[in-house]
């Protein structure tokens, strides 16, 4: 157990050491303050109408919905014709054997 505590302090001092040494970059400290801003203003925003979040959550909701509908009816349409193909490819074995056996016997 004492294994694990170390490995996850390790991690985490890591990431911090990490994070503190990305900050170094004055780009990285302008990108992360500016992200800081727009979270902290979205979040102002959902406190102040907490129906903009709730529209945005089920607008997302739909989105994956739809997202996944899609996909679904192409994986079905991908399947059908897998099926189709595995029917088919049969038949047109045997149709190229009775073609080459039919040139072969008047080859001969």
């Amino acid at each position: 157990m004492a294994k694990e505590n170390k490995l996850l302090t390790g991690i985490l001092v890591g990431a911090l050491v990490g994070a503190a040494v990305s900050l170094l970059d004055k780009q990285t400290r302008q990108d992360v303050i500016a992200s800081s801003q727009k979270v902290s203003s979205k979040m102002k925003e959902y406190i102040e109408q907490p129906s903009t979040f709730t529209k945005e959550v089920k607008q997302k909701i739909d989105d994956v919905k739809d997202t996944v509908h899609e996909v679904s009816e192409d994986l079905a349409f991908l399947n059908d014709k897998v099926n189709e193909l595995k029917e088919t490819t049969p038949q047109v074995v045997k149709m190229i054997q009775e073609t080459r056996d039919r040139f072969q016997s008047k080859r001969q």
